[in-house]
């Protein structure tokens, strides 16, 4: 005892370092993945807020040289020069101005007059533009320093520059990105790089920003350390998002346990209670006025657990060995059924899936005899369908045709459900009575596409009518199939096409409706 309790602080043990291992991871994940994708969205976000500030900064240089320009003339006299220097002293960005004419010759500036040309690259970069404009880093004259130069000309051929310090144009620009987004500004064939970048930097993501009517180019940089840095400081955060997630996985895992461990003895009170529905399914013969016949299948809602699937409840059932009572209260209910509407159903026949390890006991044909006692409505209407899911051994194959004998002589009819699927082959019909053999969908699905399945069903076909054996199509939800079903000479059809599952009270109304036409 000691031991098995010791063995089991281990296993917990071992499933919260598996859990917590695994939550760990997927926080870090999930935060890195959203970090990642913040970031990118941040350096988007804020690169437009510099383009756009770079932009509005522009134009208001624009402005100001074309005031000045307009209240210029073409010579160089005290007072122009005067003007010059007001404009200059009251200017936020400009600490000189220079006049050129038509020939792009400089001829006055604030400090007085000059005579030099501008350079033809600058020349050709105002010719070329919509506006008449550029901008340039070249090296003053005047200042002896790299000096933002912006040229202007009017409409008469008067131009003007101004000369500037190159951070008068990134001010904005430093405010909205530094310290945490390095960037590199060229204007023309030159650079201004913010004092935080260099080639060395390792960079996360870049994005680039383009004023083509100025020549002026901006990259904005997101580099990796801060990017390391901001994970870093998410860390208290991670660490309470892997506690959340923790406890998420240990409540869904609570609960499926709850699930596993609960749902068997639902499904025991279930069947002890007779609280299992059973639905019925018509299967409708081709042959013109033929009779009905119907299928009897489990339904089960659950207020803890929902719809469970049928198959789930066999595999739980034959799991605690209740596979036996289950189908007895299948076969009752279908007695009950027959007791409630003995006229609607005179004429009709009913079969009960049955698992073939239950025929093997001995036990199995007198509990059946003794239901059909209590039930004599069941007499020449029931049927049993045995589904071929495994193969017999040699000392179970004479004793299950034994079984199979009795259970005929009770008057019951025997079917093979989903033949083809399982381990039985054509001879395994030869060697059991079997009154019917039901075809799976699988084959049903595949017949109108597949030559092969149809070379199949068509030797299946043929065997079984040589046996004297009923054959119904399972499955069949599609016209097409309906035909292909019926060219192979198949004498019954259960499926969609024709009717789903129903509870007793539909499937007679429906009997009721469908035996009038």
């Amino acid at each position: 005892m000691f031991k098995s309790i010791n063995s089991v602080v281990p296993c917990k043990r071992k499933f919260f370092f598996y859990y917590g291992f695994i939550c760990l991871f997927l926080s870090l994940f999930v935060f890195m993945l959203g970090l990642y994708a913040y970031q990118l969205k941040d350096l988007e976000k804020r690169a437009n807020s510099a383009k756009d500030a770079l932009t509005h900064r522009m134009n208001t240089i624009f402005l100001e040289l074309k005031d000045v320009v307009d209240d210029s003339n073409l010579s160089c006299e005290k007072d122009d020069i005067d003007k010059l220097r007001r404009a200059t002293f009251y200017s936020p960005t400009f600490k000189e101005f220079g006049l050129f004419n038509a020939d792009f010759d400089v001829y006055c500036t604030t400090y007085g007059p000059r005579n030099f040309a501008i350079f033809s690259s600058i020349v050709n970069r105002i010719k070329g533009s919509s506006e008449r404009k550029t901008v340039s880093l070249v090296r003053s004259r005047s200042l002896k320093e790299s000096t933002f130069f912006v040229f202007y000309q009017g409409a008469h051929g008067l131009g003007i520059n101004g000369l500037a310090p190159p951070q008068s144009l990134v001010i904005d620009v430093d405010h909205l990105l530094l310290p945490d987004l390095p960037y590199k500004l060229t204007i023309g064939k030159r650079t201004v790089a913010s004092s935080e970048y260099s080639n060395e930097l390792s960079v996360l993501a870049k994005r680039v920003e383009s004023l083509d009517d100025w020549a002026i180019s901006l990259v904005v940089f997101s580099p990796s350390r801060l990017y390391w840095r901001h994970l870093v400081s998410l860390l208290p955060f991670i660490f309470l998002f892997c506690v959340l997630l923790c406890l998420i996985f240990y409540t869904a895992h609570r609960g499926i346990l709850y699930y596993r461990h609960s749902l068997p003895l639902n499904i025991k009170r279930a069947i002890k209670d007779d609280s299992i529905d059973v639905y019925f399914q018509p299967i409708v013969s081709l042959k013109a006025g033929g009779p009905y016949g119907m299928e009897a299948l489990i339904r089960w809602y659950s207020p803890q657990h929902g719809q469970v699937s049928p198959l789930l409840i066999v595999q739980i059932t034959e799991r605690l060995g209740l596979i036996d009572d289950l189908t007895w209260m299948v076969v009752r209910k279908v007695g009950a059924f027959y007791r409630e509407y003995p006229e609607p159903l005179r004429d009709i026949n009913t079969s009960v899936n049955v698992d073939r390890y239950s025929l093997l006991k001995e036990s199995f044909a007198p509990n059946l005899e003794s239901i059909l006692a209590e039930y004599p409505e069941l007499k020449g209407r029931l049927g049993l369908e045995v589904t071929e899911t495994s193969a017999l051994t040699v000392t179970e194959l004479p004793l299950m045709v034994s079984r199979f004998e009795h259970i005929k002589a009770l008057g019951i009819r025997l079917s093979v459900d989903d033949f083809g699927t399982g381990y039985a082959g054509l001879d395994f019909l030869r060697r059991f009575p079997y009154d019917t053999l039901k075809l799976d969908k699988i084959f049903i699905d595949s017949l109108k596409d597949d030559q092969f399945t149809r070379q199949i069903l068509t030797s299946i076909t043929r065997l079984a009518k040589e046996l004297n054996m009923e054959l119904v199509a399972e499955g069949v939800e599609r016209e097409d199939q309906l035909d292909a079903v019926r060219a192979l000479g198949v004498d019954r059809v259960q499926g969609y096409y024709f009717c789903r599952p129903l509870p007793k009270d539909q499937v007679i109304a429906w009997l009721e409706e469908n035996s009038t036409k």
